[in-house]
Formats: C-alpha cells, structure tokens, sequence
C-alpha cells in the first residue's frame, strides 16, 4: 500500500495485482481473512487463487522492499529469493522492513535447517543477499553501498550464520550509531 499511495501522491499511474479468493471462501473449511484491496490502486489485474505462481511471474522486481507481513508476503518473498539463487535474475539485496526479531524469527530457522541438511551446500551466500531496515536511511545506506560496489551482497562474498544481514550492524551512522 506505501508504494502505491506514494505513487499516487506523485502523479504516477498507481497499479497492482490482486487475488481472488471469493471462490475458495465458500469451501467447507476455508479460512480465506482476505485483504481490502489497496484503495490507492488506480489499475489492476486480479487472477484466481490456482494462478498465484503465475501472477509472480509477472512481477518484474530488480530491488523489491518487502514489509512485515503474512503469508503472502513470506510467498512473494522466498520467490525473490529463488530468482536469485538460481541467477534467473542478479543477486541484488532484498531489503526487509520490520524488526530484526520480525525478519529474523522468519529467515533463521530456515536457512539453519537448510545448511544442517545439507541443501544450501555452495549457496551460503545467499544469507548476505536479505537485508533488515528498521528505517529509510538505513535503506538508502543498503542500495547506495549497493550501486557503489562496497555492498557484501552475492555470490561473491562470505555468508553468515545468521542468514540475514542487519543494516544497522553495517551502517551504524545510518542507524544514528557511531
């Protein structure tokens, strides 16, 4: 909704993509707490709940900005975080708004699970590539480093254990730390 209310407020055509669930609410069992679409959406696409795959293939992302939510959010998220293990797009940074015990909570087991079993063997890397912000200047820290080349983000550079990174941690002075 940010983006969109942003967009919005700048004149630029505000558009999104929306799912129908009223088709699976009626189903004996369905629990369906379907968002209000965003009423700063000016144009839009809906598709139906067995094409969700399909409706991300049309997200085109470079830098997607994720916020704290459900779901559907961690959904569209571990797709990024596909597109980039795979090199079907650029290890760029996928920035994470929220608290590191939000983002944390929901990235660490993962990754700690996954690097137990064995099935990240050679993409450690990929722990580097999300990144927790907790306000703008740290986001804008990220993306500057980012298109700087001091950004340790991708293959190229040493996972951690963690499976996430903190922008606070890296950027202290944007964080108001020194």
């Amino acid at each position: 909704e940010v983006g969109n209310r942003v967009a919005k407020s700048l004149g630029i055509l505000s558009c999104g993509m929306f799912v129908d669930f009223g088709s699976l609410s009626a189903k004996p069992g369905a629990t369906i707490n379907e968002q209000k679409k965003n009423p700063y959406v000016e144009a839009f696409m809906t598709y139906r709940p067995d094409k969700l795959v399909e409706r991300q293939s049309d997200f085109n992302l470079d830098f997607p900005i994720f916020l704290t939510g459900g779901i559907g959010t961690d959904f569209e998220y571990a797709l990024e975080e596909v597109r980039r293990k795979v090199g079907s797009v650029p290890a760029h940074p996928l920035v994470l708004f929220g608290t590191t015990e939000h983002w944390g909570g929901k990235l660490s087991g993962r990754y700690h699970e996954n690097k137990l079993a064995g099935t990240i063997k050679g993409s450690e890397w990929m722990s580097n590539v999300p990144w927790i912000c907790q306000t703008g200047k740290e986001a804008l820290a990220v993306f500057t480093a980012f298109f700087e080349g001091r950004l340790p983000c991708g293959p190229a550079h040493p996972g951690n254990d963690r499976g996430y990174m903190v922008a606070a941690e890296v950027f202290p002075s944007a964080a108001g730390k020194h």
